[in-house]
């Protein structure tokens, strides 16, 4: 097995997981030939180049709309199949790696014309229709929770779900210290209810002697970076991306954040206890099922959105950040509940399937 397409886009949640194996792949045979296929309008390219992974953009969006914007959509996603059959002529890949998101669907389209084997990975306890759809064209489909929905499941491997290196060395830390340190995200794209959340409970948290690191997405970055110097706060601590994630799990003591596949996985592999406000409009609630997992563990606190205020999340965060002792057995809850080989168990399924 030595060329390999890997293939996603869109947000961090698809193409972390997809570096991950990418990681692996290097690993077990350094002269592997990986090509990257992915949209243009997403943040792949920039990951990728970060990466030192070839990459090859798709002129495809999200299939959403009506009307003249599902025709349009439908067009340029055709336009893209076509594209995607071309770069896999010239490419010859052994195998075809999938890890969910509109990006995917054309290069798994192709490979499933040209006789290619497929390999899709889900990251979410439930599949949305995107991936139950390219299910079918897939030789082999990796889970990441045994109990996903939505596959057949005799075409189903349980690998979990692929994190990075570096990630999972955070897993090393030593948690047994006095700070307090509070990690916020709202996943790739941030999340506008976490922003103001901040905002509101500020004074609190800077009264309480509270590092924060936030990362809040593009559209709130500027006007929260603002909100955070007028606490007091600098503004480095206040950014709409972090590249390394490893470093802020390692500098964290607790996060605030979505509830996102990868995230999850993440959260697990360091350590890191987490208080978890699942986005209310994922398809299917998937988020809610993802934080699920972990609150039964005891690795994290599920907050609805709705009941931020109820339930006084800034009451539950400050407990966690000023007593040591609470947060303690959650990261070793969240590190029984990772799955550190996830990686090289989906990079097993592709050689087994090439």
């Amino acid at each position: 097995m030595d060329n390999i397409i890997l293939t996603t886009g869109g947000t961090g949640g698809h193409i972390f997981p997809a570096l991950a194996v990418a990681e692996e792949l290097r690993r077990r045979n350094p002269n592997a030939n990986l090509l990257f296929v992915g949209s243009l309008y997403g943040p792949e390219e920039r990951l990728m180049r970060q990466a030192g992974i070839p990459f090859e953009g798709l002129p495809v969006r999200g299939l959403l709309g009506r009307g003249f914007k599902a025709v349009g959509a439908g067009a340029q996603m055709a336009l893209a199949v076509v594209k995607a059959v071309g770069i896999l002529r010239r490419f010859k890949p052994d195998v075809v790696a999938g890890f969910g998101g509109y990006a995917a669907f054309a290069p798994m389209l192709a490979a499933r014309i040209l006789g290619v084997p497929g390999v899709l990975h889900e990251q979410n306890a439930i599949a949305g229709a995107s991936n139950r759809f390219l299910a079918r064209l897939a030789r082999r489909v990796c889970i990441s929770l045994p109990n996903t929905s939505g596959f057949d499941m005799k075409k189903c491997v349980f690998t979990g779900n692929p994190v990075r290196a570096a990630v999972s060395a955070v897993g090393q830390v030593d948690r047994h210290r006095q700070t307090r340190r509070l990690l916020v995200m709202g996943g790739s794209q941030g999340a506008h209810a976490l922003n103001a959340f901040m905002l509101e409970n500020l004074a609190e948290f800077r009264g309480a002697g509270v590092e924060i690191r936030h990362q809040t997405g593009l559209t709130d970055e500027g006007s929260v970076r603002a909100a955070y110097m007028a606490a007091g706060y600098a503004p480095e601590c206040v950014s709409a991306f972090i590249d390394d994630m490893a470093g802020a799990y390692a500098w964290a003591d607790v996060a605030l954040c979505r509830a996102g596949a990868s995230t999850v996985a993440e959260l697990c592999a360091a350590g890191l206890p987490s208080v978890l406000v699942p986005f209310p409009y994922a398809i299917h609630d998937h988020q809610t099922r993802n934080a699920e997992v972990l609150t039964r563990s005891g690795a994290a606190v599920l907050v609805p959105e709705g009941r931020m205020a109820v339930q006084r999340m800034s009451d539950i965060l400050l407990r966690l950040l000023t007593m040591p002792g609470e947060r303690e057995p959650m990261a070793a809850a969240a590190l029984a509940a990772a799955r550190p080989d996830a990686a090289a168990r989906v990079v097993a399924v592709l050689e087994q399937t090439a």
